[in-house]
């Protein structure tokens, strides 16, 4: 199901701007507190991400997003939410702007936004 609601997006959302590989793969994060964020972003300027606190989807979301490249590893993301589903402990959906920072390789990527600071962990592609 999930599927086919980023695949919905993906068709009636504009793309706003192209980015580069770098970025692009499927991340995951664990901030603790029993919370697992994982997110899907991809190069032509779309995303989306899910959010599980204690074995509980918390929130989801699917948008576009506008890279802006400050050198090959840094930079700003700005997040636009399109379609999302949250529960009233996560809050609503809004717009965020981060700061990015590829390490080790391109296999970090810390995004930092009004502070505070998440490390996502690149995913390996699954194989069938």
């Amino acid at each position: 199901m999930r599927r086919w609601l980023f695949a919905a997006v993906l068709a009636i959302s504009p793309t706003l701007a192209m980015a580069d590989q770098s970025i692009s793969g499927q991340w995951e994060a664990k901030p603790g507190h029993g919370v697992i964020m994982v997110m899907d972003i991809l190069v032509d300027g779309h995303w989306f991400s899910q959010t599980v606190q204690d074995n509980k989807v918390v929130a989801e979301m699917a948008g576009t997003y506008v890279q802006t490249r400050t050198t090959d590893t840094t930079g700003k993301l700005v997040f636009k939410p399109v379609t999302s589903k949250v529960s009233a402990e996560h809050g609503a959906a809004q717009d965020e702007e981060d700061d990015y920072t590829l390490t080790k390789g391109g296999k970090v990527l810390r995004l930092v936004s009004a502070g505070e600071v998440t490390d996502f962990k690149k995913q390996p592609l699954a194989t069938k």
